[in-house]
């Protein structure tokens, strides 16, 4: 089974979102803060690897700078632009790196004020070849009223960076690359599957709705849901 390897680990408490996480745990969960930059991260995580021999990168990095509850009201939950014409207007994405190409569609400004409250978004800037999931804005209205409200609040920022982390690979993967022998590894021997199944490629169940977008720093691919690992999805060759 090849594994691809993430930005960074996500750590759930249980099968939920959220779970029954002690404020012990919170603070405790793995994250990285707004002066830790996309090398430093694989640095502590391990040297990156080939896609045919990658591990897990485990980010030990805690959170220190609070921020104010992000009400679900200000968010876009709707796609303004057919998927089929994003970044049409843009004669060469790859003259902007990944948070200046997201910052492009209207389809991504949840991600985007996500990423920037997460503490991510100056990571997309690094130089580097880098893989971006990125969901649509639709994609964030898939998840619970109260689970998107619960991720949105400050105390959960270290999870809500955890889960932005999911969505990027410290290597550069277009489309064709994928196929369902593969997976994204996590921290707790969890991992994303990934199916190419009639033509329709899909990462943790989120499906690729645009790929192959090419940034400055690597490759942007647009999916139709938000990353979350599933509790029961844990390799069994690594307990």
């Amino acid at each position: 089974m090849k594994t691809i390897k993430p930005l960074a680990a996500v750590a759930l408490a249980s099968a939920t979102m959220f779970g029954c996480a002690s404020s012990d745990e919170m603070n405790n969960t793995t994250a990285m803060n707004e002066t830790t930059t996309m090398s430093e991260t694989q640095t502590m995580g391990g040297e990156t690897e080939d896609m045919d021999d990658a591990k897990s990168v485990v980010v030990a990095t805690e959170v220190s700078v609070p921020i104010a509850t992000i009400p679900v009201a200000t968010l876009s939950l709707t796609n303004p632009v057919q998927l089929g014409d994003m970044f049409n207007d843009i004669d060469d994405t790859e003259k902007y790196n990944m948070i200046e190409l997201t910052k492009k569609s209207p389809n991504l400004s949840t991600f985007v004020q996500l990423a920037e409250a997460a503490g991510i978004a100056d990571d997309l800037t690094q130089e580097g070849d880098f893989t971006l999931f990125a969901p649509t804005n639709e994609a964030f209205s898939k998840l619970s009223k109260q689970d998107l409200e619960m991720l949105l609040m400050p105390e959960n920022r270290a999870k809500l960076t955890a889960i932005l982390q999911a969505h990027v690979i410290p290597s550069k993967v277009v489309s064709t690359q994928f196929n369902s022998s593969q997976r994204i590894t996590l921290s707790d021997n969890r991992y994303l599957p990934i199916s190419t199944s009639n033509n329709i490629i899909t990462v943790g169940g989120a499906a690729i709705v645009v790929s192959d977008v090419e940034a400055s720093n690597g490759m942007v691919h647009v999916i139709d849901r938000v990353i979350i690992p599933s509790q029961d999805a844990i390799d069994d060759d690594l307990r």
